[in-house]
């Protein structure tokens, strides 16, 4: 006997398509190492599951078999379908790293390195910030003493 032909469709109980899909996952994989280990292929395989988690092999690595991608991707001038929500994502990046680039100068400034980069005008304003910084801690660090002398008495 035989199994019949098995009709793919979608699993429509939640339980039985990720106990498939974790089987079928594992097989894949496997298939993947096994096609690496007996053919001496560079093999990459990405996986993402249904709740978004990612799942990869890359024989011998995933970072080498997608540089040797692109790097032939530029020579044949195949273009590389990005969807359309990776360049917000990619402005917003580097957003995020000129804000931390700029917050690591200013740290710099109020530690007192890198100042030979400022002119008169932002050091005047350094100081400024720093001497008002400097009087607002003084003032917490006066009402805590206070407190614990009035608390100790």
């Amino acid at each position: 006997m035989t199994r019949g032909k098995l009709q793919l469709q979608t699993i429509q109980n939640p339980v039985r398509r990720r106990i498939t899909f974790s089987k079928r996952k594992a097989g894949l994989l496997k298939k993947a190492s096994e096609l690496a280990l007996l053919c001496d292929a560079e093999v990459a395989l990405l996986i993402f599951s249904p709740s978004g988690n990612l799942y990869e092999f890359g024989s011998p690595s995933m970072n080498r078999i997608i540089g040797k991608y692109l790097k032939g991707c530029d020579s044949t001038g195949c273009p590389i379908q990005l969807p359309e929500y990776v360049e917000p994502l990619r402005l917003e990046f580097e957003d995020l790293r000129r804000q931390i680039t700029q917050s690591e100068k200013v740290c710099k400034h109020m530690i007192g390195e890198d100042l030979d980069l400022l002119n008169l005008k932002e050091l005047q304003q350094l100081e400024k910030k720093m001497s008002l910084g400097a009087r607002r801690i003084r003032s917490r660090k006066g009402k805590i003493l206070s407190e614990n002398v009035e608390f100790y008495k």
